[in-house]
């Protein structure tokens, strides 16, 4: 496909491209997937949801969480931050974006990877409860998990700060870009219980209801700009999986930005399960390993929609080229003019799915050692998670120093080694005051925020809250 003498105005869409990138890093670090829990009340006794860690884990009481309240997640990895894109002028001021002609591209570029990340997860427990049977342990939960993926290529920030540097022309490669999010319901089953009494074991049964899910990547986007043209070479694939969604197209088929959103409703369901182990070998050293969602959702046909961006088309008659029109624009506007401009770039058109999509979850493994101190007062231990993604692995591990002065008390300090950008000091608080159960973590907690409590040097931060109501102590036999 190639199409030539079609007006294009690079100004405005570097201006939109960047901005909206920029807006979307920030949006998706406001409260918004597959981590779920915070990994340093991994050791805690009082923690009531590290179960959704290891099935096996349980906490010392059952309970009863509130609405909502009862454990809400809000998790953030990149190898990006906040100061990589905004920067103070050199007379003071208002701080000044990464676009600004006053910032120097290779002091912005060099600080970039060749491919740059962002991930967002957030689970939201709407009913959760765990109780005792004797020394066996029961969870249901119904909740909501939200997850949102970026990949954003080094070349796409090139061409958005440098543009055309050559009077012979430029070519940026900008594939391998790629977004994806979803939005799926669950509903849990779980158990555990004592084989041996130095050896437990869990499992957990989820059902799965898909709500939507989107997947756009261009595995090829290829500019090459000349004075007179540019032309620009795709390959790529979007995927929206939900109920009664229509994409709209122009005159010439090229989906435009505009959709229909008619009767709504689950676009597939599937189901997952967690297994788990802890095993005391000797008198107060437990070694735990567990595997998290192991399962795949399928996708209906019918609520599948697909378009696919293949060849190549030639823009012409371009026109003040340039970054002058930056901030010229309204947010809304340029939100609104970067989804035409990606789309008329990348251009988009619907095909047919002709059969339903199976797709698996992201699952984790978690590996636990803990050796306790003064008849369990106090406790060392190591966590390792290695979660699968779609395109890579993602490892952490994580060290805790864990208190435990009193049975209403649980404090934990933790300190994560392979993410975090340096602030990787962690923290977890169990407290049970009478009939509350209060719970609040964070594995990565951040000193340096700007005024609208955005991190300054690091993506990557999570936080974990809940709310119980603590029930009975189960009959769990001493494991030595």
């Amino acid at each position: 496909m190639k199409r030539d003498n079609q007006a294009y105005h690079p100004s405005r869409s570097q201006a939109i491209l960047w901005s909206g990138l920029l807006c979307c890093l920030l949006m998706t670090t406001s409260p918004l997937a597959a981590q779920q829990v915070s990994r340093t009340g991994y050791f805690m006794d009082n923690a009531t949801h590290r179960h959704l860690l290891n099935p096996a884990l349980n906490p010392a009481k059952g309970y009863i969480s509130l609405p909502v309240a009862g454990e809400f997640y809000l998790g953030l990895e990149s190898n990006m931050k906040f100061t990589n894109f905004v920067y103070p002028p050199a007379g003071g001021g208002e701080l000044l974006t990464f676009m600004h002609k006053d910032v120097d591209a290779n002091a912005f570029l060099s600080q970039l990877s060749l491919n740059n990340y962002l991930r967002t997860d957030i689970r939201t427990s709407l009913l959760s409860l765990g109780f005792y049977t004797g020394a066996s342990f029961w969870t249901f939960d119904v909740a909501t998990r939200v997850n949102l993926s970026l990949d954003l290529p080094y070349d796409l920030f090139a061409f958005l700060k440098q543009g055309m540097t050559s009077s012979q022309g430029n070519l940026y490669h900008l594939g391998n870009l790629f977004v994806s999010s979803s939005v799926l319901a669950e509903a849990s089953l779980g158990y555990s219980r004592n084989i041996m009494n130095n050896l437990r074991v869990g499992a957990k049964v989820k059902m799965l209801v898909g709500g939507a899910r989107i997947k756009a990547g261009l595995t090829t986007m290829d500019v090459n700009m000349t004075p007179d043209a540019w032309t620009i070479t795709t390959n790529g694939l979007l995927e929206a999986y939900a109920k009664g969604l229509t994409l709209k197209t122009d005159e010439e088929g090229v989906i435009n930005g505009q959709f229909d959103f008619a009767s709504p409703g689950p676009a597939g369901l599937g189901a997952a399960v967690d297994l788990g182990v802890n095993y005391s070998p000797i008198r107060n050293l437990d070694v735990s390993l567990a595997l998290i969602d192991l399962g795949a959702i399928k996708w209906n046909m019918a609520a599948i929609t697909r378009a696919t961006s293949s060849g190549q088309v030639t823009f012409s008659g371009i026109e003040n080229f340039g970054i002058d029109s930056i901030g010229q624009q309204s947010a809304e506007d340029q939100m609104t003019i970067l989804q035409d401009d990606l789309l008329k770039m990348a251009q988009f058109k619907p095909t047919t799915a002709t059969e339903d999509v199976v797709e698996r979850l992201f699952p984790t493994v978690n590996a636990g050692v803990e050796y306790a101190m003064l008849k369990n007062k106090i406790s060392l231990g190591v966590l390792y998670s290695n979660r699968f993604m779609e395109n890579e692995r993602y490892s952490e591990l994580t060290g805790s120093l864990n208190l435990r002065p009193a049975r209403w008390f649980n404090l934990s300090g933790s300190y994560s080694f392979i993410h975090g950008k340096r602030e990787t000091f962690g923290f977890a608080l169990g407290f049970i005051p009478a009939i509350m159960n209060i719970y609040l973590a964070c594995d990565y907690t951040f000193f340096h925020v700007t005024p609208q409590f955005i991190p300054l040097n690091t993506l990557t931060t999570n936080i974990q809250l809940g709310v119980s109501i603590p029930l009975g102590r189960g009959k769990v036999p001493p494991k030595h």
